[in-house]
């Protein structure tokens, strides 16, 4: 979320995420584009360089940050789940496809309902991906190859599949891209109202 301050567990203000965006180009730090990044995995996680991933799609960040990164062409990641797609709060399918058809930013895979589906049984997560699937096959005319676990949760079972059926996955838990981390496995820095100020 951007500039949303009801929701500052999930929501960075705008002010505080263009200090990042200056932060990072003053110390000659260049964004990687998400096609570049997965074609050149193993020697990616070599370089100093930065990843942007937004999750959720919500209507706040096409509203607040979506602007910004087009006007610089900065690249980035946004993982969509289908199911809140154009509910209150969220973008719609003509948003996500506007956002789409620019050729720095890629749309992520965010599962259909965003619900803990660490707790769902396996054929329940099956089913859940399955579905999301088909809608984006529908709407957007592809299935995204790289997965964002709903909350950054995952068992060795949700793991196994999307290992199976996506190129990438990304947790959310803290840390470098490094030589050591796996594809399936892949952490990052969230920032956010807690955590998000430079000086942490």
């Amino acid at each position: 979320r951007f500039n949303e301050t009801k929701y500052p567990s999930t929501n960075i203000q705008m002010d505080i995420f263009l200090d990042h965006i200056e932060l990072i180009k003053k110390l000659n730090y260049d964004f990687i584009h998400p096609e570049d990044f997965q074609k050149k995995f193993e020697f990616a996680k070599k370089q100093k360089k930065v990843l942007l991933t937004i999750d959720d799609a919500f209507l706040s960040f096409y509203d607040n940050a979506w602007p910004y990164l087009k006007k610089y062409e900065i690249p980035f990641v946004l993982f969509v789940s289908t199911e809140p797609v154009g509910n209150q709060g969220y973008m719609s399918w003509k948003q996500i496809k506007e956002v789409e058809k620019e050729n720095f930013a890629i749309i992520g895979h965010h599962s259909h309902s965003h619900e803990y589906l660490i707790e769902k049984n396996n054929q329940e997560f099956v089913k859940d991906i399955e579905l999301a699937n088909t809608i984006f096959q529908r709407e957007i005319g592809y299935i995204p190859k790289l997965f964002s676990y709903p909350f950054g949760e995952y068992s060795e079972f949700m793991r196994n599949y999307v290992s199976k059926n996506f190129s990438f996955a990304f947790g959310q838990h803290s840390g470098v891209i490094d030589v050591n981390k796996e594809k399936f496995q892949l952490p990052r820095f969230p920032i956010n109202e807690n955590y998000g100020r430079l000086k942490r």
